[in-house]
This record gives structure tokens, sequence and C-alpha cells, in this order.
């Protein structure tokens, strides 16, 4: 597996001074996957982003796992909203030119 894109759960949590129990957490709620390898797991760089704020928000609002998995799921829809609304309006663009 290429490393060149991933950092293990252990580093990230010594990193951003978390306990593993909350990676662990948002494995179980599948807002994140991680990728196990031998004894290690290991996160992709591009879910930090998003793993940053799910640990703002939980620690600090207080926002609990069942929260997080709402927020999670409203952000990802608003995501597709408004890619969907970015292609119509280029439809819509497109046929105003006739």
């Amino acid at each position: 597996m290429k490393k060149d894109n991933l950092i293990s759960v252990e580093q990230f949590c010594v990193h951003y001074n978390i306990p593993n129990t909350f990676i662990d957490s948002l494995v179980e709620y599948d807002l994140i996957t991680v990728l196990p390898e031998e004894d290690t797991n290991y996160l992709n760089l591009d879910t930090i982003s998003s793993i940053e704020k799910m640990m703002r928000m939980h620690f600090d609002l207080n926002v609990n796992f069942e929260g997080l998995d709402v927020v999670n799921n409203l952000l990802q829809q608003i995501e597709e909203l408004q890619q969907e609304m970015q292609v119509l309006k280029n439809k819509l663009r497109f046929y105003e030119t006739f």
C-alpha cells in the first residue's frame, strides 16, 4: 500500500492531542474510514479537514456522535445540492445563448 497519502491514527491523535477512542467512535458511526495495515491503522490525508471539523464540533461545541452524524449527512446533502445547482446554472446559460 502506498503510504504517501496516509497518516497513522496514533500520529494523528498525538499531534492533535486527542484520545484514540475519538477516532474509533468516528469509525463506529461510519463518519470516517481507516485503512488497517499490519498492526497500524491509517487515515487518508484527504479526510483530515473533515475530521478537524468534527473535532471542533465535538470538543468545542459538545456535539455528540449522533449529532456529528446528522451534521455530516446534512453537509453532504448541501454539497450535492450545490453541485447540482451549478450544473443546472451551466445548462441554463447554454440555452440562454440561443
